[in-house]
């Protein structure tokens, strides 16, 4: 089982993501699941990316939304 201090669990919003990353000074988050296990990385683009729609969207739905190539006003390409 993995520790970590600063992170997000699924269904949190983008607003209490982006809170995080701002009182912490983090760019991404780690997102955690059943038992404290690593499910993905939220970065302060995706969040950003996905404000547009909805800030009280679930990070899950981010992230599955960036597991899709033709999803790109979810996820952003890297630049």
């Amino acid at each position: 089982m993995s520790s970590f201090e600063v992170a997000l669990v699924p269904t949190d919003t983008l607003l209490r993501a982006l809170g995080m990353m701002e009182r912490y000074q983090l760019p991404l988050l780690p997102v955690v699941g059943e038992a404290g296990r690593l499910v993905g990385l939220l970065s302060r683009a995706h969040v950003m990316s996905a404000w547009g729609v909805d800030p009280l969207l679930p990070v899950s739905l981010v992230m599955a939304a960036c597991e899709q190539p033709l999803r790109p006003v979810l996820c952003p390409v890297p630049r």
